[in-house]
């Protein structure tokens, strides 16, 4: 067994990315190869980020950040960076849902949001001291049912 995750690997018919977008009907598969790799798992759901208030009260939610965080992302950057701290060494996914409601009603907060991430994801969130080594493994995935996501043939 090869000592690290890749999806792309795992789940061969995965062509999206970096944001994979897995069909519902593959959320199994997705899903084992979570658990088989000891993923923590933080769950977000576009239906309760449908303006960027509502989105970062959401993220602050499900990430655990303090009641101090706020809708903004110097803010967010702060807190990933104590998130990133807090689960150091730890494999993250982060399983997004529902982008279709977000993507009706605040198109820009669901890009905004998706940047955030994808920033977190390829270590450029957060900003942190040089001499800070902590790191996490992180990883997104929008979990939906169009014909942009991805699912075995």
């Amino acid at each position: 067994m090869p000592d690290r995750p890749n999806a792309r690997r795992d789940l061969p018919f995965l062509r999206s990315g970096p944001l994979s977008h897995v069909h519902v009907d593959a959320w199994p598969l997705l899903d084992a190869h979570l658990d088989r790799w000891g993923y923590l798992r933080v769950e977000l759901d576009g239906r309760r980020m449908t303006s960027r208030a509502e989105a970062h009260r959401h993220i602050g939610e499900v990430f655990g950040f303090p009641d101090w965080y706020g809708a903004g992302w110097d803010a967010f950057n702060d807190c990933i960076g104590q998130f990133v701290v807090d689960h150091n060494g730890q494999r993250v996914a982060v399983i997004w849902r529902h982008l279709e409601v977000m993507a009706q009603v605040a198109p820009a907060t669901l890009a905004e949001v998706g940047w955030g991430l994808l920033e977190t994801q390829i270590g450029d969130m957060p900003a942190q001291n040089p001499a800070n080594h902590t790191r996490v493994e992180l990883v997104v995935f929008a979990v939906g049912d169009g014909p942009d996501f991805d699912r075995p043939d």
